[in-house]
């Protein structure tokens, strides 16, 4: 999103550069003929204040430059239609040469008094000065043209740059709708087991479950939260694992409170804690430690996830690869944040795996959550 809205300010600045651009050639056409009318004249003795020149040359082109520029942008050349257009614009070039120079031949016999026969006054500037009438046409066709190719290519870089959003978005949307029905699977599951146990916990994980799933909800929409209300969801998460597995299971979060305001990928800590409870107490039956830290690390957020009793029984890069939630997670940064991201899953000694994830350290505006302070057990 931000590339586009990069690309929509280019746009603006690329309106601006069309004004100048033609505004430019303008000029140069008027100083042109101002310069080559005045010449003419002075080699003649019957020079005129330059600033005359200049004024007659902004009436003609003032008149001109409008009609060719919207003629051009009416006929264009491409690949497609030039072996017509082509000749029409040679056609036309001529036309307005022969009306310009006429009308500037007829302006100099009036202010010569009548001194050159108006005949030979008109064939004169027709045969010295067509050269210049028609390479000034032609530079405001090229100039259109060049514009009208940049404002082509700038428009399929936009369309192309809103495209890859608008996917990006989507492969986004999926990657959540698909961490959802995983995640309520195995809280259900987890419940389950307590009815007949301890209804009372049964009942606490269900309400948990439900204040979870609303809190999803309201953030659908939402692809970063701030590490705040991140903290918020996490707390409801360790509530329901901490009623399933009693006191064999503690949480230790530790956030500073002053990356409250961080932006994070919402629901990004809860499948990381799963997998750590999952592949820690989950598999070994003493207790177990899953801490949570978030802490800066240079020009980033650095989000720290690790339990005491884990063991890694494969590579790295194939555990991330094999499970729904470590791959899943690395996909959603990759796709938010590009290359400005990073994800490692790491062994401790004597037992222990450690998930570290960097993001771009980013602040949202404060939201209506708890404090971060309030989260830290």
């Amino acid at each position: 999103m931000e590339r586009v809205q990069a690309m929509e300010k280019k746009e603006i600045w690329g309106g601006r550069s069309k004004r100048w651009l033609l505004a430019g050639c303008w000029v140069l056409v008027v100083l042109v003929f101002a310069v080559q009318w005045y010449a003419y004249d002075a080699g003649h003795g019957v020079a005129a204040p330059f600033i005359d020149y200049i004024g007659w040359s902004c009436y003609l082109w003032g008149v001109l430059t409008p009609f060719v520029l919207w003629f051009a942008r009416r006929h264009p050349i491409d690949f497609v239609t030039w072996p017509s257009t082509v000749p029409l614009h040679v056609a036309v070039s001529l036309a307005i040469a022969i009306v310009q120079l006429s009308a500037e031949a007829a302006f100099e016999w009036m202010r010569a008094g009548g001194a050159w026969r108006a005949k030979a006054l008109v064939w004169h500037y027709l045969t010295q000065h067509i050269e210049t009438t028609l390479l000034a046409y032609w530079v405001l066709v090229g100039a259109t043209q060049f514009y009208r190719m940049y404002r082509d290519a700038r428009e399929r870089r936009l369309h192309a740059a809103q495209l890859q959003a608008s996917l990006a978005d989507a492969r986004l949307d999926v990657l959540r709708a698909q961490l959802q029905p995983h995640f309520l699977f195995n809280t259900l599951q987890a419940a389950t087991t307590l009815v007949h146990e301890d209804p009372d916990a049964a009942e606490d994980t269900l309400l948990c479950l439900s204040e979870l799933l609303r809190a999803a909800l309201e953030e659908m929409n939402s692809q970063e939260v701030s590490l705040d209300r991140e903290i918020g969801f996490l707390d409801l998460f360790t509530r329901i694992q901490q009623r399933r597995f009693g006191d064999r299971l503690q949480f230790n979060v530790q956030i500073d409170p002053a990356l409250a305001a961080c932006a994070v990928p919402s629901l990004i800590l809860q499948p990381l804690v799963e997998n750590a409870i999952r592949h820690g107490i989950g598999k070994h039956k003493e207790r177990d430690i899953v801490s949570i830290r978030a802490f800066p690390d240079g020009g980033q957020l650095c989000l720290e996830v690790c339990n005491s009793t884990g063991v890694l029984d494969d590579s790295p890069e194939r555990l991330m690869a094999r499970g729904m939630g470590l791959a899943n997670t690395r996909s959603r940064v990759k796709l938010l944040y590009g290359n400005d991201q990073s994800l490692q899953l790491l062994s401790l000694v004597p037992k222990g795996v450690r998930v570290l994830l960097w993001i771009p350290l980013r602040r949202l505006a404060i939201e209506q959550t708890p404090a971060a302070e309030e989260w830290v057990s």
